[in-house]
């Protein structure tokens, strides 16, 4: 749950008590639904920055002086 609301490893060592942030690999486990997000986000950076890219056209073309 803690790593699904983005807590800060620190914050879940000290709240669950552990010794070590090398207990937070031991114990969370990345969800479908986390990479799932991931995804989405990288995917939606990546097609912004293409779309951007298009619309300013290609260097040293007409439209860009």
């Amino acid at each position: 749950m803690l790593l699904i609301l983005r807590v800060p490893e620190r914050v879940v060592v000290q709240i669950m008590g552990w010794s070590s942030t090398a207990m937070t690999a031991r114990y969370q486990h990345v969800t479908g639904g986390i990479l799932a997000d991931v995804a989405q986000q990288v995917g939606g950076l990546l097609w912004e920055v293409a779309k951007t890219a298009e619309e300013d056209g290609p260097k040293g073309s007409a439209e860009a002086r």
